[in-house]
């Protein structure tokens, strides 16, 4: 994906943030995931879509090893609801947030928990950054 400049990708997550609602406090209390998305599409590892403001990620290290199955890249919801998450949250305990954040992950993302958990850890930060609005 293109690089952008810091301006236009403060100007298109601040586009998302605001469709999706986010307060400003809570704003204020996810800075540090705020700055992860702004890097990471400067960096052109994300793109927010101007129209329907699903989030492509282009994984930086794929999930797989076979070319032909291998997951490059994830496509994240605008929204979601609870019908589509509880399914992925079946067998996760409720005082593992590790694991509820992978399934809200799985489930905005339409992937399985188990690709999720196979990101490597640069990709997981990204991603992260993207799941906590979700939260």
């Amino acid at each position: 994906m293109a690089k952008i400049n810091r301006e236009q990708a403060e100007k298109e997550v601040t586009a998302w943030l605001d469709k999706k609602k986010v307060y400003a406090e809570t704003r204020e209390k996810y800075q540090q995931y705020i700055d992860i998305m702004i890097e990471a599409m400067m960096n052109g590892d994300i793109k927010i879509d101007e129209t329907t403001f699903e989030i492509t990620h282009t994984l930086l290290f794929q999930v797989g090893e076979d070319k032909e199955t291998a997951t490059t890249s994830l496509k994240y919801l605008a929204r979601i609801n609870d019908k589509k998450i509880q399914p992925h949250m079946r067998g996760v305990k409720s005082d593992d947030a590790d694991a509820r954040l992978n399934a809200l992950i799985a489930a905005i993302t339409s992937t399985s928990k188990t690709d999720i958990s196979l990101l490597d850890t640069a990709d997981k930060r990204i991603a992260t950054a993207i799941g906590i609005f979700f939260m």
